[in-house]
């Protein structure tokens, strides 16, 4: 009777363990890519130059130092679907596990929403096996271009990086400063990712910067 009762709980115990086992595995993703900048700074336009069959010479360097082959297979997804994914509760969902892609999520830095996004990714950052992230800067000066042209459009910028780019009629200087500030706020940020790699570029000059020495 013994030996029964012994073999039950060996099995009840083996079984927890295969459950614990699949809910950890199920709230992990393999590889996350977090590609972050200002509104207007080609967040949207570097992910399709990396999505496409044949790559140019810039981004093909910029894949390489993610660890990522030409033939990478990426899936953008939004913070608030990825924090969905991940979350220990929703373990039993397929798609958590065996995504052969990359997941690639966008952090607008002048968003209104900004605080909230930062608080997902946190959350997502600690159920990530692997979190990268792209920094995209262009110069004060290029952007606000890139925000004027994009005002009263299909594809207007958020209402904070308008009034950032709109603030340099009555002083650039505080326009240059109110702009590298978001920047300053996410290099901070970013120190509690440990990321594996983390990477500045500018997509517009086709420039990596270094980390040691940011361009804000």
């Amino acid at each position: 009777m013994t030996q029964i009762n012994l073999a039950k709980n060996n099995l009840t115990l083996t079984k927890g363990h295969k459950a614990v086992k699949q809910h950890t595995q199920g709230r992990r993703a393999h590889h996350v890519i977090v590609i972050a900048g200002v509104s207007g700074c080609g967040k949207t336009q570097l992910i399709r130059n990396m999505s496409q069959p044949s790559q140019d010479e810039f981004t093909l360097s910029v894949m390489k130092q993610l660890n990522c082959t030409p033939n990478q297979r990426f899936q953008r997804s939004t913070l608030e679907r990825m924090q969905r994914l991940t979350d220990p509760a929703n373990a039993k969902h397929s798609k958590t596990r065996k995504s052969n892609y990359c997941q690639v999520l966008f952090i607008n830095l002048t968003s209104i929403n900004h605080n909230q996004n930062l608080k997902r990714l946190r959350q997502i950052s600690t159920r990530t096996k692997r979190l990268d992230v792209i920094t995209l800067y262009i110069s004060p000066q290029e952007w606000r271009q890139s925000i004027l042209d994009r005002l009263h459009t299909d594809n207007e910028p958020s209402m904070r990086a308008a009034l950032i780019a709109l603030s340099a009629r009555i002083s650039r200087t505080v326009s240059d400063f109110l702009y590298h500030r978001e920047y300053k706020k996410w290099s901070r940020e970013l120190q509690s990712f440990h990321s594996p790699k983390a990477i500045i570029i500018n997509t517009f000059t086709r420039k990596v910067y270094s980390s040691a020495n940011p361009p804000f």
